[in-house]
């Protein structure tokens, strides 16, 4: 095994996955790949307790991508009572050097790395790396980044918040949803309309408004009755597609993502579909005077589960160029 291997990491709001990097000639690589379930843990470090056992090495270097703000070396996830930091990292693991970076940030600068057979047109186009290029995806939560190039395949990941930017009704029934989940919530989020965390909360409010009895089901459950017609199960997975794809339209308008949009997470997979209908397109192209300035952004779909462990491999790799 490489003894200079680099730990990485990808921590989101149900699972954790691990893997060791390497790079030879800016060629970046990993194996050892093992997703573990969060619940399973108290705690961020029982989790690297666990991989690091049953690999059998004890890294010096780790990169970890997390999902929530990291400020100072610190952070705390947004959707898992979690706090980490470098210096208990390091302290705990004898690492030389541990860094931790937003989870959206390694999914961006994952982009540059990836072949198109891992990329799934929603939009036909080719992706154009030498332009910003805006990343969003919807899992347990929404997380959103944008890839600045810099020249000589290098990139400035510019990552934030903009999962937790407002819900923006577009129907007389969106608005209807939006009153009743504001009466709850007091704050209505896009992340709370199209990501995990806010299944159930939306599942209610459209049967409250349609009048019928809630009876909780599964994302899975979801699908499989969106399919047979079920027509509330029908408008969730399209009112999340929408959703989807009005914030990232809202997010490539604001830093100039002419070079494409990628979505990736979970819920965008399994969304496939929805995310191609025209009322989805129709909330990412709608931009008034500059519809056409969005029309000719391409959308792909991110299909490569490790992704997120390639793009916090090239993290590290760059840092030490």
């Amino acid at each position: 095994m490489d003894p200079n291997a680099v730990l990485v990491g990808d921590v989101g709001g149900t699972s954790v996955r691990f893997a060791l990097a390497h790079c030879d000639q800016h060629e970046i690589s990993i194996d050892h790949f093992e997703k573990l379930p969060g619940d399973d843990f108290t705690c961020f470090e029982d989790a690297i307790d666990l991989y690091l056992s049953h690999q059998g090495v004890q890294p010096k270097a780790a990169l970890f991508a997390l999902a929530g703000p990291v400020t100072d070396g610190e952070v705390c996830l947004t959707n898992r009572p979690w706090c980490i930091t470098t210096n208990a990292l390091q302290n705990k693991f004898g690492f030389d050097q541990a860094t931790l970076v937003n989870d959206f940030a390694a999914m961006a600068r994952s982009v540059p790395e990836l072949g198109d057979e891992h990329l799934t047109d929603i939009i036909a186009g080719d992706l154009k790396l030498d332009q910003p290029v805006l990343i969003a995806g919807a899992g347990t939560g929404l997380g959103i980044a944008a890839l600045i190039p810099l020249g000589n395949r290098h990139w400035h990941v510019l990552s934030g918040e903009g999962g937790h930017a407002a819900f923006k009704p577009q129907t007389s029934r969106d608005f209807a949803l939006h009153h009743l989940l504001e009466e709850q919530y007091g704050y209505v989020s896009a992340e709370l309309i199209c990501s995990g965390i806010g299944l159930e909360p939306v599942h209610r409010g459209l049967c409250t408004l349609s009048g019928v009895p809630f009876e909780p089901m599964t994302p899975a459950e979801i699908l499989t009755a969106a399919d047979n017609g079920d027509e509330i199960s029908q408008e969730i997975c399209s009112l999340r597609a929408r959703t989807i794809l009005a914030a990232a339209g809202d997010a490539a308008l604001m830093v100039g993502a002419t070079g494409g949009v990628v979505l990736a997470g979970g819920i965008s997979s399994r969304l496939e579909d929805y995310l191609k209908s025209a009322d989805s397109l129709g909330s990412f192209f709608e931009r008034g005077p500059r519809r056409d300035y969005m029309s000719r952004i391409p959308i792909k779909l991110i299909s490569y589960e490790t992704a997120p462990l390639i793009g916090a491999a090239a993290l590290y790799f760059e840092q030490e160029d």
